[in-house]
């Protein structure tokens, strides 16, 4: 990723997150008179007149679909249209800037065209909401914040509703809708590769974002074709040839195009072009329509569906005739919602894979069609694409999203993945607590075509702190796999080592369920009654380590709290031999290596007991021996490493492994030899663990957590 300072621009980069300041409360605290003034606004919109007057300002050739559908909405909408044009006119410099001059501003000062929007709107509810901006100061952090500013919903996030209840409702309008608009910089970062992976001319790609809100991706679209060209670059020519987008919200439509009107207002004024003919010239390129009722497909590979519907589906190529084969480029932000009830869902599933041989409901997660349309709204053999979606793309075992990862690996081209964990930091800001991964695909001479297996390269699920953020895109790389299978779970890697070690071990025969006599669930209070049966318990979550156990008691001071209601895993085993050894492998590093490259790296569910590649005859009897000796050391070991946690009210206990470095590099040895492996695992499943749990090593605030580690125990 290009650093700023090199790129020409302020050193300042308010559209993300930062240490110690959030972003949605920077948002709001910069953008709370803009909301305030809508709000006003809409309260004066409300004549007979308002339908009209919207329609003629800001008529597009796709742009009408709402005011027919929800003229109940219009009165907002119009609202939020003309604050855009009084901040525009603002930032273009227009003397003593009320709603009547700014609304003349963006006709051109024509004496032909009379205000029609802000002359329907009462004298004293005009100059409320303009004492409101009065106040409103249009610095640098304002612009940068704008896309943010202009979202519909407001403040609403898990911390917003802890501070101010009456976000809740927010909350929940964009948890519904899957709205969470992307940080400048993860924009940013995936432009910039997108730019790089692809083979053609960037500065002449057709691009569509389809799901594009106020414009995040094409205003970094914009940053990167005027860094490319430098001088002479025309940014209206290149907006409204190359730029294009879908999304559900006619509101964030308007709002994305008056921020790249903003973007290009100096070329827009020098050829004397009046500036709502030159949002209306954006606006066209920005479509009013759900995404995955796009068809791609000729009619005749769905005719017999099609019967079925009075008004078949809209055609990409008839929505853009520009781009008849498909886009150049495609880059954005799905929503992270559910599909809902649909009418059209048979006709859905003849064209998404990741909709075949799942069961109607309206709970199906609407991300995996949004991955299909990286290669079905793309130019076969010339394109690149990107997107940033939930992590359950790599690891979610349903029906819907292995029929995804299968379609993946079976429409060639190159994949990269780009994998974040949501501790210490999120990737989306601490509102939006979630795990995400960045999908960057490609397709060129060199890629397998449409049809083949697609190359597939990965990389580890990264952690970092706020301290670090603004370093981590710059030091993304990936590992190679060659052409892998995704059907299964897309593993996460760092590194060659790393990826020889998972491909040998995923050939092996060998599973853990063999040394198991029974596998289970059990409440908290079952593993915490002192007996001496050869059980393992291992907890639900895990982070750092997994929390494996051997039956054990409470302390007096904690006999009369209450335990914590989830349940933990119980597994049993034949004899007290076998349970040191399954407690020994299960606390290796190598397991939990193997549980972080295929999981989500929290939850700890069923599905790794019965991969975890190796069983009672991986082991010579010697080797066997071992490792049940080194259980039983560790265990005891352990209970200098005892911890609770209080949640609720309730209990929880857990046993910290880190420190216990001699015990785990022998149990990893044998695990490592049994396996064939390369010696020098070892040493890597230290750096792995060690990196994983401390994350910024200069950060005092996580000293904590480097007290478990020493020199000697990641040489």
């Amino acid at each position: 990723m290009v650093k700023l300072w090199e790129r020409g621009e302020s050193t300042e980069c308010y559209g993300y997150p930062r240490p110690g300041v959030s972003l949605a409360t920077t948002v709001e605290l910069r953008g709370a008179q803009v909301r305030g003034a809508v709000e006003v606004l809409a309260r004066g919109l409300q004549g007979g007149n308002i339908h009209a007057g919207f329609t003629e300002m800001f008529a597009s050739s796709t742009c009408d679909q709402m005011v027919t559908a929800m003229p109940d909405s219009v009165p907002i909408r119009a609202a939020w249209n003309l604050i855009s044009i009084w901040i525009a006119a603002k930032i273009d410099g227009v003397a003593n800037c009320g709603f009547h001059e700014a609304e003349a501003w963006f006709n051109g000062n024509s004496r032909d065209v009379e205000p029609r929007l802000s002359s329907q709107v009462s004298a004293k509810i005009l100059c409320e909401a303009e004492q409101m901006l009065d106040s409103l100061i249009v610095s640098p952090e304002f612009r940068h914040l704008l896309p943010y500013i202009l979202e519909a919903y407001g403040p609403g996030s898990r911390s917003s509703v802890m501070k101010d209840p009456s976000t809740a409702a927010a909350r929940a309008a964009k948890r519904e809708t899957g709205v969470f608009y992307t940080p400048s910089d993860v924009a940013d970062y995936m432009v910039d590769h997108v730019h790089q992976l692809y083979n053609g001319e960037f500065l002449t790609a057709k691009v569509i974002d389809p799901a594009c809100g106020t414009g995040i991706f094409l205003l970094a679209l914009l940053r990167a074709a005027a860094r490319q060209h430098g001088e002479g670059f025309s940014r209206f020519n290149y907006i409204t040839s190359c730029l294009h987008g879908f999304d559900l919200s006619g509101h964030a439509l308007d709002a994305a195009a008056f921020l790249l009107l903003k973007e290009c207002m100096t070329e827009v004024r020098t050829r004397g072009i009046r500036p709502r003919v030159a949002w209306q010239s954006i606006r066209r390129n920005l479509v009013e329509i759900d995404s995955v009722s796009v068809d791609t497909l000729p009619y005749a590979d769905t005719r017999s569906l099609l019967d079925l519907f009075s008004n078949p589906p809209p055609r990409l190529k008839e929505l853009f005739p520009e781009a008849p084969e498909g886009f150049d480029i495609l880059v954005g932000n799905p929503p992270y919602a559910a599909l809902g009830a649909r009418s059209d869902y048979r006709l859905l599933a003849s064209r998404f894979a990741s909709l075949r041989g799942v069961r109607t409901s309206p709970r199906i997660n609407l991300s995996p069609l949004f991955v299909e349309m990286m290669w079905q709204f793309t130019k076969p053999g010339c394109n690149s694409a990107a997107l940033v979606t939930p992590l359950s793309v790599a690891f979610h075992s349903g029906v819907q999203y292995q029929g995804c990862r299968h379609a993946m690996s079976l429409n060639g081209g190159r994949w990269q993945f780009a994998f974040f964990d949501r501790e210490p930091h999120a990737l989306f800001g601490e509102e939006v607590k979630t795990r995400n991964a960045i999908l960057f695909r490609t397709e060129s001479a060199e890629t397998p075509k449409r049809g083949q297996a697609a190359d597939i390269e990965t990389g580890p699920l990264r952690k970092w702190t706020s301290r670090t953020r603004a370093c981590l895109f710059q030091g993304i790389d990936f590992t190679a796999l060659g052409s892998v299978d995704m059907t299964t779970g897309i593993p996460k890697l760092g590194g060659t080592l790393q990826a020889e070690a998972f491909m040998a071990l995923r050939r092996t025969h060998h599973r853990f369920p063999t040394l198991v006599l029974q596998f289970g669930k059990c409440a908290l209070v079952e593993a915490v009654t002192g007996d001496d049966a050869p059980k393992v318990f291992v907890g639900g979550t895990a982070y750092n380590f997994l929390n494996v156990y051997r039956p054990t008691k409470l302390k007096p001071d904690e006999s009369q709290s209450l335990l914590s209601e989830s349940p933990v895993h119980c597994l049993h085993f034949m004899t007290e031999a076998d349970a040191r050894a399954a407690f020994a492998i299960l606390s290796s590093r190598l397991v939990f290596w193997f549980w972080h490259v295929l999981g989500d790296g929290f939850h700890v569910t069923n599905w790794l007991f019965k991969i975890i590649p190796f069983s009672k005859q991986s082991f010579s009897q010697e080797e066997f021996d071992s490792l049940s000796r080194f259980g039983n050391v560790l265990w005891e070991k352990l209970q200098s490493h005892r911890f609770i946690s209080m949640n609720r009210g309730r209990l929880t206990i857990g046993f910290r492994s880190l420190a216990c470095h001699e015990e785990r590099n022998g149990i990893d040895a044998i695990l490592v030899k049994a396996a064939g492996l390369n010696e020098q695992v070892g040493v890597e499943l230290q750096q792995f663990v060690h990196e994983n749990a401390v994350v910024d090593s200069k950060d005092n605030r996580r000293n904590h957590v480097k007290l478990h580690f020493n020199e000697r125990s990641i040489d």
